[in-house]
């Protein structure tokens, strides 16, 4: 066996390691936590990289925990998708990190900085061992450990609003964990197994369709809840846009698309399209999405709080991933896992440049920004261009993959879901060129903006211009991605 073969595992055990040490860096110095912070990543970050020469979009690596042979054994098994969703959480996190370096030093007291990086390494490790896990209990013990930190992160400034946020996402979050458990333990009843590739086998050749139709209702329940699909989203505008910016773009660019990608897993890797359990979830998995597109894009209109739009922008972009995935074909599902990657760079750019803001002024309030441009240009320069994939301005990464769930939508003769996802670009060049508006071209409150630069600090705009011209520098390479990705999504339909 090559070194290579033990990557999947170093990829989520550095941060977790490191995840479990942080205390102790912490105690000894609290200002080289975020430099171990920043090495984990990184590690994790090259390790996944180079899996890309392994892995091809046909295929997939299965490491075997302990050597014990799947099914009986705990497997690790990363194909092309999967890797593609694995690079991006860990791009997104380590880019969130150097940003967090800074910020964070103002939004908590010097006590809560450990606390605040062991958490976080939590949470990142936790997702990519969500999404590499081959082994559907597995998956529910990664869920929760991000459930937990996530609760933790959305609380840990300790003010009466942070408290109440998280105790709503606690009081949405938990019955939901409950509900994949008993799908999960329904499942087992009938297959006696656990693991994914083995459950796909045995529910084609099982009898028990009532059992299992009842399993991948309660999943979608569940996970919908996580991926905060429409009308299960209660949870996410108040934990999005009260938690400190940096949580604010992990739960948006990444823990949103994490539980959208279960669903896209319990449907193509665990029941398989030519299920009959499927007949008619796909349909109504549609439906609630196309009305999450246009709730999400609606509200986000209405808003006066500048975090408080970029989280329910989220809900209707979400509502664009699970539309493309409930058409079921290779088109329509590669743009839903490249708009999982667009969207997470957008999103995160998003609340970063909503962090700068906060972190040079104060300021959220969508009518305190008039102006912003004369004082934070880089900051106003890097939000514009997030938005215009946002919005799905050709060639942005964001064009990329709406043109791709169009054609999908097309292609299934689902017109109506084509239609849906145009009147959501509209929608999304309502409301991001409502804030372009403010921030260049209102007249400026001269006692909140003067005339001279006073820009964010470099670790700050760092990351955010690196998340910015990725959504257009992806967009325009993404013919380098964009056949390898449909490969692997017709390998994952058909097998």
């Amino acid at each position: 066996m090559g070194a290579y073969s033990h990557f999947p595992i170093f990829i989520i055990a550095i941060p977790m390691v490191m995840a479990v040490l942080m205390p102790a860096i912490g105690y000894k110095n609290e200002k080289y936590c975020p430099k171990a912070v920043v090495v984990a990543l990184l590690s994790s970050t090259t390790l996944t990289g180079l899996l890309f020469f392994r892995v091809k979009p046909e295929g997939y690596l299965s490491y075997h925990m302990s050597s014990w042979e799947p099914p009986f054994g705990i497997e690790i098994r990363i194909d092309f998708l999967s890797l593609f969703i694995l690079a991006t959480i860990c791009a997104i996190s380590l880019l969130v990190a150097i940003f967090s370096q800074k910020y964070i030093l103002k939004e908590l007291e010097a006590n809560k900085i450990p606390s605040f990086y062991c958490l976080f390494l939590l949470l990142t490790a936790s997702m990519l061992g969500f999404v590499a896990t081959g082994d559907i209990f597995n998956m529910f013990v990664f869920m929760e450990i991000l459930a937990l930190s996530s609760y933790a992160l959305v609380a840990i400034a300790g003010n009466r609003e942070a408290v109440r946020a998280a105790f709503k996402y606690l009081l949405m979050g938990a019955p939901s964990s409950i509900m994949v458990l008993l799908a999960i333990t329904l499942l087992y009843s009938v297959t006696g197994t656990l693991n994914m590739a083995d459950l796909s086998a045995k529910i084609a050749d099982s009898g028990y369709r009532e059992v299992l139709f009842a399993s991948i209702v309660i999943f979608l329940i569940g996970f919908g809840v996580k991926a905060a699909l429409f009308p299960l989203h209660m949870w996410l505008p108040d934990a999005h846009s009260i938690a400190p910016s940096p949580i604010s773009a992990m739960l948006s660019g990444l823990v949103v698309e994490v539980g959208a990608y279960a669903i896209l897993r319990i449907l193509f890797s665990v029941f398989t399209t030519s299920s009959p359990t499927l007949s008619g979830t796909s349909e109504v998995l549609g439906i609630i999405s196309a009305a999450g597109v246009l709730f999400g894009g609606i509200l986000a209109i209405t808003q006066k709080d500048f975090k408080m739009m970029i989280a329910y922008s989220t809900i209707s972009h979400i509502g664009y991933i699970l539309l493309g995935i409930s058409v079921m074909n290779d088109k329509a599902l590669t743009g839903s896992v490249f708009h999982i990657f667009d969207h997470g760079m957008a999103k995160a750019c998003f609340f970063l440049c909503a962090g700068a803001f906060i972190y040079k002024k104060g300021y959220r309030r969508i009518e305190d920004l008039k102006g912003a441009a004369r004082q934070m240009p880089w900051t106003s320069f890097a939000f514009s261009l997030a938005a215009l994939s946002v919005i799905g301005i050709p060639p942005t990464a964001g064009f990329i993959s709406k043109w791709y769930l169009i054609w999908g939508c097309i292609a299934g003769g689902y017109y109506l879901y084509a239609v849906i996802f145009l009147v959501g670009s509209v929608l999304a060049a309502v409301y991001c060129l409502r804030i372009i508006y403010y921030i260049f071209f209102l007249a400026p409150d001269e006692e909140k903006w003067s005339r001279k630069v006073d820009e964010a600090p470099l670790r700050i705009l760092i990351p955010v211009w690196t998340l910015s011209l990725s959504t257009f520098v992806f967009g325009v390479i993404s013919f380098l991605i964009i056949p390898s990705l449909q490969q692997a999504a017709t390998f994952l339909i058909i097998r």
